[in-house]
């Protein structure tokens, strides 16, 4: 579908792409790699590369001295899946087969797929997803989670297929099975529905019963339990001292002990196979360091490694080395071994995702930048400046400037790739990306500013981040946009919506949400959990809900937008969008509209995404003129 109301935006004559980039190779450039798995034996490892509208695996073998050889395809059918959405694979103990998830008309099902090559044969049969699988230790019985009776369970088939059988039952949200070494229990977290959230660890058999709890229920969160090797201890992730630190505790839940004090919010863990050391990745000022922390004495140390995201590290079984994914502004998502111990070794690279136009361009890096909000909350974000700015300012008239606000609420802007954003800037566009309240990567506090109150002070720190555009010199303070995508886009919707000063003089939303309480009847589970968890149920806090939705002050809006949704997303329903443009139409304001039959919650086709680019790049061309 597309239609507009009002004049539509058209190609200027006097804009082209900028030197050395175009939108093909911007669309199409990378084929990216992401979330992978270490084989038992230390001889594989298996990741999911993006490519012609699939995100397939593979695996790559490593010889004695750690050099990469050719990746093996094992899949080739497997639907495209956002890569912040999915995840890891799971091998069997015996690393003769590894079990993974893909989508099959809109449900994801487990697939057992041989090693060494072979057809893939279906385990699971469900009319809900089943993810986040594990293989019991003897390589009889596989555990993961799904959906049943109106919550996520923890569910479990035998490898060779059969019936399933579901180990929890009620209304807590289960997820992140784990087994025991020995395989006694299932270790897992819950959260309970409707409040804020918290999350405690439980254990159960696997023949089910009454689980375990085994964190306090305190009413901190207690999440990503990992067991140590030899299976004394477990660890976890809490946010009880203020921060996402990693905790131990023994197998039967006592001696809970916050395990390391980095002050930052610590994103992924794993264990050493000796069970003596765990290697993490913090999270400062958008980058996303490595450490390595010592059992006993609690000693961290920080690995020298360049500043950007790492993703996933996971050891390499009976070495001192592990694999962990890295990307960053100039940088494409790749896999990379690394030495466990600092000095023994360099990394090196184990996939070379980037062509050489890619390679050699000279991306920008921004600057880690922090600003006040309006009621004094020291706000992050990252900022964008082109090459060209200097000359601009030479020449009196001060380029365009986008705010770009993340999508989430729970997430952020980082050091992290991103060759759209990129593209921008090399056009000449100045971009702020705030990590606006409700962020994660700045500690509890921050990423707790905005329970209850969607779309009002994070909206807020949004305005504030146009105000810090509009005092940047060189930047024009009379041509502004604001773009987002999800939960950026109803940021994005929200601006252009209640702004009393009208900053904006464009604005661009990619599947976001216009009615809270409509979002949430129509979303998926997980886009309703998160919103309960935030705010409540819609019927125990409806001024919220109105508060926060843009639908609702449509009238307001002064500036044209441009709207983008894909009409098979069930995060967030395509009638946010068309209820939208329902009601600009009624108030006469000025619009364009796209959806794409065939996309869901992002891009899986790059013809669409490529379509999407150019359409925001005339739309941001014409409009800040």
């Amino acid at each position: 579908m597309e239609e507009h109301y009002g004049m539509p935006s058209l190609p200027r004559p006097d804009a082209c792409p900028p030197e050395g980039l175009w939108p093909e190779l911007v669309i199409n450039g990378v084929e990216r790699i992401h979330n992978h798995a270490v084989s038992p034996d230390g001889r594989r490892v298996a990741f999911y590369r993006d490519r012609n509208a699939q995100s397939d695996l593979f695996t790559i073998e490593l010889d004695s001295n750690g050099a990469p050889n050719w990746p093996s395809r094992l899949t080739f059918e497997r639907t495209y899946v956002n890569w912040w959405e999915d995840e890891p694979p799971a091998w069997t103990p015996d690393s003769r087969f590894i079990i993974y998830g893909a989508y099959d008309d809109d449900v994801s099902n487990l697939y057992v797929v041989p090693a060494d090559g072979g057809q893939p044969r279906q385990l699971t049969e469900l009319y809900y997803d089943a993810s986040e699988p594990a293989v019991s230790p003897d390589g009889r019985l596989v555990v993961f989670s799904t959906y049943k009776d109106g919550a996520s369970q923890i569910a479990a088939v035998p490898f060779e297929g059969g019936w399933v059988t579901g180990l929890t039952h009620g209304s807590d949200e289960c997820s992140s099975p784990v087994w025991m070494p020995d395989g006694s229990r299932i270790i897992y977290q819950a959260s309970p529905k409707h409040q804020i959230k918290q999350t405690d660890i439980y254990a159960i058999s696997p023949q089910g019963g009454t689980p375990v709890r085994l964190t306090p229920g305190d009413g901190a969160q207690y999440w990503a339990p990992s067991v140590s090797p030899d299976g004394s201890c477990i660890a976890m992730l809490c946010n009880r001292s203020g921060n996402d630190e990693v905790w131990l505790m023994a197998a039967d839940g006592s001696r809970l002990t916050q395990l390391t004090h980095i002050g930052q919010d610590v994103e992924d863990f794993a264990w050493a196979t000796d069970g003596k050391r765990i290697v993490l990745i913090g999270s400062e000022q958008g980058s996303d360091p490595l450490y390595v922390v010592t059992i006993d004495d609690c000693k961290t140390t920080r690995l020298r490694r360049p500043a950007g995201n790492h993703s996933t590290p996971r050891w390499v079984p009976g070495r001192d080395v592990f694999v962990v994914g890295f990307d960053s502004p100039s940088q494409p998502p790749d896999l990379y071994l690394c030495a466990g111990t600092p000095g023994t070794g360099e990394d090196r690279a184990l996939t070379n995702s980037a062509p050489p136009a890619l390679r050699n361009y000279p991306f920008v890096t921004p600057s880690h930048i922090e600003y006040t909000s309006h009621d004094g909350w020291l706000i992050p974000g990252f900022l964008y400046l082109p090459g060209a700015l200097a000359e601009t300012q030479k020449r009196g008239r001060g380029l365009p400037g986008i705010v770009y606000p993340h999508g989430g609420p729970n997430a952020q802007y980082d050091l992290a790739w991103d060759p759209i954003r990129q593209y921008f800037v090399a056009k000449g566009y100045v971009i702020l990306c705030p990590n606006y309240r409700g962020s994660t990567g700045y500690g509890r506090h921050f990423k707790e500013g905005n329970l209850f109150n969607w779309g009002v002070g994070d909206l807020q720190d949004c305005l504030a981040a146009a105000d810090v555009l509009m005092r940047t010199p060189g930047v024009d303070p009379k041509r502004l946009a604001i773009w987002g995508q999800s939960y950026g886009g109803y940021l994005t919707l929200l601006a252009l919506t209640k702004d009393p000063q009208y900053r904006f003089k464009c604005g661009v939303s990619l599947y976001g949400d216009s009615h809270l309480k409509t979002s949430w009847a129509l979303g998926d589970h997980s886009g309703r959990q998160d919103l309960e968890w935030q705010m409540g149920l819609p019927s125990d806090h409806a001024h919220e809900y109105e508060i926060g939705s843009p639908l609702n002050y449509v009238k307001n809006i002064r500036a044209p937008v441009l709207i983008i949704h894909g009409e098979r997303d069930a995060r967030v329903h395509l009638n946010e969008s068309a209820q939208l443009v329902a009601a600009l139409k009624r108030e006469g304001k000025t619009f364009e509209y796209k959806t794409y039959p065939d996309e869901g919650h992002g891009f899986a086709n790059s013809a669409n995404a490529l379509d999407a680019l150019r359409r925001i790049e005339r739309f941001l061309d014409w409009h800040l003129m």
